[in-house]
C-alpha cells in the first residue's frame, strides 16, 4: 500500500525529499565590490551550484556567453544575474554555514570571502516531460523603408541598439499557453509582463485551437534605454523570459524577481517550459 500524507506533512510530501549537499564557494573583492556583498555572492554561487549538483547544469552556454567581454574578463554584474536565476528550477528547503572566511587574501589589493555551506535541495517528484518542448530566437529586423516589417530581412542578434525593433519568435512541439515578461536586473530587478503590441505588419504565429494556446507565436518588439541607466556603462545586460505551460496561467503585470521564481516553481515542472533569453543593450 502506498503511503499517505498527514496533514501535518502534506507541504513535505508535495516539494519532495530533500538532499543534503556540501559545498564551498567563493567570491573575490576589491575596492568596487564591498566584503558583505562578496559574501552574498558567494552564498548565492554555492545555492546554484548545489542545485547544479543535484538537479544538472541549468545555466546555459548562450548566458555564460553573455557575462564575457571581448577580452574574456567575466562581467561580475552578469555572472551573479544568471547564478541567481538558476535559483528557478530548484528550491531550497535550507541553509547551514558551516564556515565562513571574510578576507582571505587573493593579490596585493584583492580578497575572497569563501563560504562552506550545507544546502538542503529539494529533489522535485516530476520530471519534465521530452515532448514539450519550446525553442525561441530574437531577430533584428533590418530597416528598409519601403518595405513592411514581414518583408524585412530578419537577423540574428545577441546586442541591439535603443530604437532598433527586433522579432521573439517562438515555437513548441505542442501547444502551449504563451507569456513572456522581461527582466532589467540593472534597473530595478522587478520581472515585466510584455504583450505582443498589436502591429497590422507584424508576423503573427500559427494559432491552434483556443482552447489548446498556441504552437508559434512572434512578437514584436522595440529596444528602449532605461532611464535607470545613467553612469558611464555603455552596454547592459538584459533578458527575455519566455514562460510555457500546458495549461492556462494568470499573470500580473509586474512581480518582484523571488515572487516571480516562487510562482515558476508552483507549476510542475511536467507542465511548464521555462526559456531565458540574454541580449545585451548598447548607448
Amino acid at each position: 500500500m502506498t503511503p499517505k500524507c498527514l496533514m501535518s506533512l502534506a507541504l513535505a510530501c508535495t516539494l519532495g525529499a530533500a538532499q543534503a549537499v556540501q559545498i564551498t564557494e567563493e567570491y573575490s573583492y576589491d575596492g568596487e565590490v564591498s566584503q558583505n556583498e562578496a559574501c552574498r555572492r558567494a552564498e548565492e554561487r554555492a545555492k546554484s551550484k548545489a542545485i547544479a549538483s543535484v538537479l544538472g547544469e541549468v545555466v546555459s552556454s548562450e548566458e555564460q556567453m553573455l557575462c564575457r567581454s571581448s577580452t574574456g574578463k567575466t562581467d561580475d554584474t552578469c555572472e551573479f544575474n544568471q547564478m541567481s536565476w538558476s535559483i528557478i528550477e530548484g528550491d531550497i528547503r535550507g541553509v547551514k554555514l558551516v564556515k565562513r572566511s571574510e578576507a582571505e587574501r587573493r593579490g596585493d589589493k584583492a580578497w575572497a570571502c569563501v563560504l562552506t555551506l550545507d544546502v538542503d535541495v529539494v529533489v522535485p517528484t516530476r520530471k519534465p516531460d521530452p515532448k514539450f518542448q519550446v525553442g525561441t530566437e530574437i531577430y533584428f529586423l533590418v530597416p528598409h523603408a519601403r518595405k513592411p516589417t514581414r518583408e524585412r530581412e530578419k537577423v540574428l542578434r545577441k546586442a541591439f541598439h535603443s530604437g532598433d525593433e527586433l522579432i521573439f519568435e517562438v515555437k513548441s512541439t505542442e501547444p502551449a499557453h504563451l507569456a513572456l515578461f522581461g527582466w532589467l536586473p540593472n534597473e530595478d530587478n522587478k520581472v515585466y509582463r510584455i504583450d505582443s503590441p498589436i502591429r497590422p505588419n507584424c508576423p503573427q504565429g500559427l494559432v491552434a485551437a483556443s482552447d489548446k494556446g498556441k504552437t508559434a507565436e512572434s512578437y514584436c518588439m522595440t529596444a528602449n534605454w532605461s532611464d535607470a541607466y545613467k553612469d558611464s556603462k555603455k552596454t547592459y545586460d538584459e533578458w527575455l523570459i519566455l514562460v510555457a505551460t500546458k495549461t492556462p496561467q494568470k499573470w500580473l503585470d509586474v512581480y518582484d524577481q523571488e515572487q516571480f521564481k516562487a510562482i515558476l516553481r508552483e507549476i510542475p515542472l511536467d507542465q511548464r517550459r521555462v526559456v531565458r533569453r540574454p541580449y545585451q543593450l548598447m548607448k
